[in-house]
């Protein structure tokens, strides 16, 4: 019983300290918008955002995290493109290849 106390008050502690962290960062789609950080910035953001939430929710349901892995999952993540970004992109090309008329 003893210990059950301990690990859930050390798993609230670490939940607690992910979500000030989660706090410090922010918004980084509004930043970045915004223009007040690079693409670098966003990116590494972003992805610190993704991961600290991801173990917030396992570590609440009691799940095990390796903050590390995490965080590099949500890095390769942040730096796919985007389905806006696909869909521009496409079509620039059917433009291209289509030529005008």
């Amino acid at each position: 019983m003893v210990d059950e106390e301990i690990q859930t008050e050390e798993t609230q502690a670490e939940i607690n300290g992910l979500k000030n962290l989660l706090g410090q960062i922010g918004d980084p789609v509004a930043k970045h918008t915004a223009g007040t950080i690079t693409d670098e910035e966003f990116a590494e953001e972003r992805a610190r955002q993704l991961a600290y939430t991801a173990a917030i929710a396992s570590l609440e349901a009691g799940d095990s995290v390796d903050m590390a892995a995490l965080l590099d999952d949500m890095r390769d993540l942040v730096a796919q493109p985007t389905q806006e970004e696909i869909n521009a992109a496409n079509i620039d090309y059917l433009l291209m290849i289509g030529g005008e008329e």
